[in-house]
């Protein structure tokens, strides 16, 4: 696959430990409509927790010692610990399965990690919700069962091809037409929010309220650099409650798809 944005960095990523830390960095850096970046914080959260949350992430889902679910459930808690908030509970569960997909034996784990960072908006659901008690979770049809409405639960009950079909190819554009990394990463997150509701502003206010906000990503998306900064202001609270943190997490993980070593692409 081409990576043209190797170029603007003068370097690519040798390991898989380097591609997750500057995954989730230039997902983090990048002036995302609605997300913290260095110039945008959220009253409980900043730039530099992403960016020690990358470095947490990078070591956990790189150990050898354990297995990777429980290095996700490490990274989720080590994370937490750091910043007192959920920081990147939706990359812990996007990028792990791609450094190694052997997560389906331990569903209690990976839920235990949802459960723990005390995932936004996540309410009572059905059988297989996270806040139950059990000793076995069925991870694959738990997922299945959450894939309507929630995009990351998408891609583990479609094996990842939503996200390698359809988001993956949204960041590679942006990123060549755009000719400037971190711009084109904001213009993928734009044109993602723009096709399709973010899921935890679905899960925080309704479908009909994600819908809305998609329905002004598309404005936005075609306007100018005063339409984009007001839809900008538009998902900004003090309760987070229209933060596109789906989307953005979606991003993280095509931009470790995009960096990570060749030798590691199973």
């Amino acid at each position: 696959m081409n990576r043209p944005w190797q170029v603007s960095l003068n370097a690519s990523p040798q390991t898989t430990r380097d591609a997750i830390r500057m995954a989730c960095i230039l997902e983090a850096s990048a002036p995302k409509a609605g997300n913290v970046h260095p110039h945008a914080s959220f009253g409980d959260l900043n730039y530099q927790h992403f960016v020690d949350a990358a470095e947490i992430l990078a070591e956990e889902l790189t150990r050898t010692d354990i297995s990777i679910a429980k290095r996700m459930r490490s990274a989720v808690i080590r994370s937490r610990e750091s910043s007192g908030t959920n920081v990147n509970l939706g990359i812990v569960l996007l990028i792990g399965p791609l450094v190694d997909a052997n997560v389906w034996d331990e569903g209690k784990v990976i839920f235990d990690c949802i459960r723990i960072a005390g995932a936004g908006g996540l309410s009572k659901v059905d059988e297989m919700d996270v806040n139950d008690t059990v000793d076995q979770v069925d991870l694959r049809a738990a997922m299945q069962s959450a894939a309507h409405r929630d995009d990351i639960a998408l891609q583990y009950a479609t094996n990842f091809t939503d996200l390698y079909d359809n988001v993956v190819p949204i960041v590679d554009s942006a990123i060549k037409e755009t000719g400037e990394l971190l711009a084109g990463i904001a213009e993928a997150h734009l044109r993602l929010l723009s096709s399709r509701p973010d899921s935890l502003i679905a899960r925080k206010n309704g479908l009909d309220v994600a819908h809305a906000v998609m329905r002004r990503a598309q404005v936005a998306l075609a306007g100018d650099v005063d339409t984009r900064a007001q839809f900008d202001a538009y998902l900004r609270d003090e309760t987070h409650r229209l933060n596109p943190g789906t989307t953005a997490d979606l991003i993280a993980a095509s931009l470790f798809v995009l960096l990570r070593p060749p030798a590691d692409i199973t």
